[in-house]
């Protein structure tokens, strides 16, 4: 019972975190491994659970998407076609390399959030960099689907850069893009990897609560003192994986 709510508890924070800065594979890979389940294991069994949180975001994300319905479809093929490719390398990745590979990929999600906002903003909009925004958004496709912890911040920085939207707007078409990213890649999942199904109800009602109010949460909190904090809790996280992995 008690690891029941535990598991509840924490896929009902990842939900909103998913919902806001798209961090729940970053919060819940850590919970996974700590209740015995293995590597490679735990992020499929994440990338099955996270359609809940992305029927919630999506759900909380229709008044962003109202307007933006066709650059949020061309940007969720890219990604989602991406994701397929990382899916097919998580497939046969081994633990031991998987295990190995993840804290660089939290570190450069770490460094992501934690970069200032205005050195993102204040980037050219130049032909040249719009079209290193659209390879930017195939390449966290392939990134989502072969684990993707962090990698909302990563989608958000390269929207950043490719759209000319508010951060609002953002967030709903990365919501919108990984839920599709996810839900292929969970299908793919779901037929070769050794997915922990038990503990998929529980993670899907926490991540569907938490993911309905992400968005919500967008509209009334600042930011960048979310992102500090995400940050701060990537680097930390990321120094102990990587201390476990190759220490």
């Amino acid at each position: 019972m008690a690891s029941m709510l535990y598991l509840l508890l924490m896929s009902l924070i990842a939900g909103v975190l998913n919902g806001i800065v798209g961090m729940a594979a970053l919060t819940l890979y850590p919970v996974l491994l700590s209740i015995g389940i293995a590597p490679v294991s735990a992020n499929a069994t994440i990338t099955i659970s996270q359609m809940g949180s992305g029927i919630g975001t999506l759900l909380s994300s229709f008044k962003e998407l109202k307007h933006h319905w066709k650059q949020a479809i061309l940007i969720a093929l890219i990604n989602t076609s991406a994701g397929i490719l990382g899916a097919l390398l998580l497939i046969h990745s081994s633990d031991a390399d998987f295990k190995k590979v993840v804290p660089l990929f939290i570190l450069l999600a770490a460094i992501m959030i934690l970069l200032p906002k205005k050195q993102r903003e204040g980037l050219t909009k130049s032909p040249w960099v719009k079209a290193m925004g659209w390879i930017s958004i195939f390449l966290v496709g392939l990134y989502i689907g072969y684990f993707g912890a962090g990698s909302g911040l990563l989608m958000i920085a390269v929207l950043s850069r490719a759209l000319n939207e508010k951060y609002a707007i953002y967030n709903a078409i990365r919501n919108f893009a990984t839920f599709l990213n996810n839900g292929v890649a969970g299908i793919l999942f779901a037929f070769t990897m050794p997915v922990h199904w038990v503990v998929i109800p529980i993670l899907l009602v926490g991540l569907f609560a938490g993911g309905f109010l992400g968005p919500i949460v967008v509209r009334h909190v600042p930011q960048n003192k979310i992102e500090r904090y995400v940050g701060i809790f990537a680097l930390v996280l990321s120094t102990v994986l990587a201390w476990q992995a190759w220490g």
